[in-house]
């Protein structure tokens, strides 16, 4: 394969950093841009990813340190793409910015990542194929001990059990992935494929690292990550929406579990407020601020469909301020709370815009 530059690969980065900047629209600094990318589990980044119509970018690059991402900003910045003013730290897009980003529109399309939804997913499906493809072929080859390629005691456990499972017709199952996988890699990006491929290790031979795949590749560390990343979106959704045609794939998702983007300390919360419990008395008995439990509850009604958001605020409250907000057509807590003449707290309206968000995100399932 030919290791010539591929434009595509250069820019997926700077698309998605682009693509944020400008649904975010200079309303949110360039550690709201980080925390969404790496998926920081607090109730601004949920609500952000939800209002800004980013969740796809959600948890998408957990490894991406901030002053890796500064580094790419301020590149931005001395091609005049965007601009950053002193006062407010928040990033605009310039209008030869808004040029650049529609030319990349074109050239990439409509992506396949869903982190809001498979970033754990994927990880998990990531972990079990790279592990199971090196356990399998290291056996067949009569090799028993080796060095895992990955440490998470739940993955080990399950390519042990998979492994047990499959033994007795290896040769078989070897030959039903390979021929899915295959089937998968023609129909999609050949630069994506043929990173994803270097990547697998198996016996008498070992993936390559991220930083080689850059240096063969000559692409920028950021999108291999990413164009990695966008493939395991894409294989496994493939693979989810038609198991019945990978047979042998659909094995390496992992069994549905209660939604993770709820923390185990907002559960707890939701846990007494069904139990009749009032906030105060939530907030007393947890020793949390009452900022913390309002947060909690904001986070539920973002993810859950059946969270009972009329406990704290009445039909009419929300047609009051779900209407200032379509006016209005901003996410900026100060202008719809000075619009609505200070009637109703911070809490109130950051419930009333996850509601509507989490309405938005169902319409379009």
């Amino acid at each position: 394969m030919d290791m010539v530059q591929d434009k595509r690969g250069m820019s997926v980065f700077e698309y998605i950093l682009l693509r944020c900047i400008n649904n975010i629209n200079g309303e949110r600094t360039t550690a709201g841009i980080y925390n969404l990318l790496v998926g920081k589990r607090s109730s601004q980044t949920l609500q952000d990813a939800h209002a800004y119509q980013l969740t796809e970018f959600f948890a998408i690059y957990k490894s991406l340190e901030r002053t890796d991402l500064m580094k790419v900003i301020n590149q931005l910045i001395e091609e005049r793409k965007i601009i950053i003013t002193d006062e407010d730290e928040r990033p605009r897009l310039t209008a030869y910015g808004s040029d650049q980003l529609e030319r990349l529109s074109d050239e990439w399309g409509p992506l396949y990542f869903n982190g809001i939804k498979l970033h754990e997913k994927v990880t998990v499906f990531e972990e079990r194929f790279y592990l199971y493809i090196q356990t399998i072929t290291n056996m067949k080859k009569g090799k028993k001990h080796f060095i895992p390629i990955t440490d998470r005691p739940d993955i080990l456990k399950w390519v042990k059990l998979s492994y047990n499972v499959n033994k007795a017709t290896l040769m078989d199952h070897i030959n039903a992935i390979y021929k899915e996988l295959y089937s998968l890699l023609i129909s999609v990006n050949e630069k994506e494929a043929a990173l994803f491929t270097y990547r697998l290790t198996g016996a008498g031979m070992i993936g390559l690292s991220k930083q080689q795949l850059s240096d063969m590749f000559h692409l920028p560390l950021h999108n291999v990550h990413l164009l990695m990343q966008h493939l395991l979106h894409q294989i496994y959704q493939a693979v989810e929406k038609n198991p019945g045609n990978y047979p042998a794939l659909s094995v390496f998702i992992e069994e549905s579990k209660a939604n993770r983007l709820i923390t185990n300390s907002a559960q707890k919360t939701y846990l007494l407020i069904k139990q009749g419990m009032d906030l105060e008395t939530i907030s007393e008995r947890r020793r949390l601020k009452m900022s913390t439990i309002h947060d909690h509850i904001v986070e539920m009604a973002l993810v859950q469909s059946d969270f009972p958001v009329y406990l704290f605020v009445s039909e009419q409250e929300i047609e009051e301020i779900s209407q200032v907000i379509d006016e209005l057509q901003t996410n900026k807590l100060k202008n719809i709370y000075d619009a609505l003449q200070g009637k109703f707290d911070y809490f109130f309206i950051r419930l009333v815009q996850a509601r509507m968000q989490h309405q938005k995100s169902e319409a379009k399932v």
